[in-house]
């Protein structure tokens, strides 16, 4: 290699692992006045990454560095940047934002009208040793929390405590299902829940899994392939439950809405399988269900979910680290459901 490559994980075209080819390849350079480069300390691998590398999202573009959630350390700033230093340690958020227009100012980022980043879908991603990042597109991470752990904040933790505290409230004392229990956004939505003072249900469909889950503060492990988790729920809780966060998607959204009590809440956080859902909209009609898709997170629960990591309040679990070169293995082990937690690779 020389001064001006690097070595990252190429998406050549959608279809399976081995489609990511580890390669040398132009070390980004920064052509916009406004951009940061990041040397990639550590790289989350999420399910999000699988659907979009078999073409599960129509956004995606071929070839890419896929990667939406990594950490590491600014090293290079843009003449316009004014957010960052060389030094800094930071994380990323999924998209950039102008900061300009009526949504930004308004104080709501997610919403800006001119987006035009989506790192790992339409802009090269953390799987590579070296990111080009909008200076709006990155946080700060905080003292006290490891790269590997960092790679785990914005796509799993943060989007985990927004959907629990802000999208739902949990209460104290109320009884909350969690499916996709042992992935690394449920790993920590079950702590998140417990934090809020509730009784949890997760689900998962591994054996294996179940005294780990209990480890984590599970009240109640329910092994379950989705399709009559409500049978089960209604049997540790006749009255069925306050609260719901489903990580999985349609193969288990049905046996979930029927596992609520009356004016019962859901965040609907996953789509590991992307196959419509049939729905009988009297389920939510009868029992006045509130169902909520995840909206990602924001800078503030990106924050408060730091605070909480670095309080030992929630711990990130992280199921094993790999070098950069093993994206295809990490990629098979989240398929297959061998992982409790995030697999993060370090280049």
């Amino acid at each position: 290699m020389t001064e001006q490559t690097m070595q990252a994980v190429v998406l050549e075209q959608v279809g399976g692992p081995e489609n990511l080819a580890f390669q040398s390849v132009a070390k980004p350079v920064l052509a916009d006045p406004g951009h940061v480069l990041v040397n990639v300390k550590a790289c989350g691998v999420a399910y999000r990454d699988i659907i979009e590398r078999r073409g599960g999202h129509p956004m995606m573009r071929t070839p890419i560095i896929q990667g939406h959630e990594f950490s590491g350390e600014v090293v290079q700033i843009g003449s316009a940047v004014r957010r960052w230093r060389v030094g800094d340690r930071v994380i990323n958020r999924y998209t950039d934002s102008c900061g300009a227009c009526d949504e930004c100012v308004g104080g709501d980022e997610r919403r800006c009208v001119q987006l035009t980043q989506m790192y790992g879908l339409v802009t090269n991603g953390g799987y590579a040793e070296y990111c080009a990042v909008h200076e709006r597109g990155l946080e700060r991470l905080y003292q006290g929390i490891s790269y590997e752990e960092g790679a785990c904040i914005m796509s799993a933790v943060s989007v985990a405590y927004h959907n629990v505290v802000n999208r739902i409230a949990v209460r104290p004392g109320e009884t909350v299902l969690l499916t996709g229990a042992s992935g690394g956004v449920g790993n920590a939505a079950l702590q998140c829940i417990k934090l809020r003072g509730a009784r949890v249900l997760a689900v998962t469909s591994s054996e294996a899994k179940v005294e780990k889950l209990k480890a984590l503060g599970a009240d109640e492990v329910i092994v379950n392939d989705g399709s009559s988790i409500h049978r089960a729920v209604r049997a540790m809780s006749p009255q069925g439950v306050d609260a719901a966060v489903d990580c999985v998607g349609s193969s288990t959204l049905g046996s979930v809405l029927k596992s609520m009590k009356r004016i019962g809440r859901v965040a609907v956080i996953g789509t590991i399988n992307p196959e419509p859902l049939k729905l009988n909209l009297g389920t939510l009609v009868v029992n006045g269900l509130t169902v909520k898709g995840s909206d990602g997170n924001t800078r503030a629960a990106m924050r408060e979910a730091m605070t909480l990591v670095t309080d030992g309040k929630i711990t990130v679990h992280i199921d094993r680290t790999l070098p950069l070169q093993s994206a295809a293995e990490a990629h098979r082990l989240l398929e297959s459901r061998s992982a409790m937690g995030r697999i993060v690779l370090v280049p």
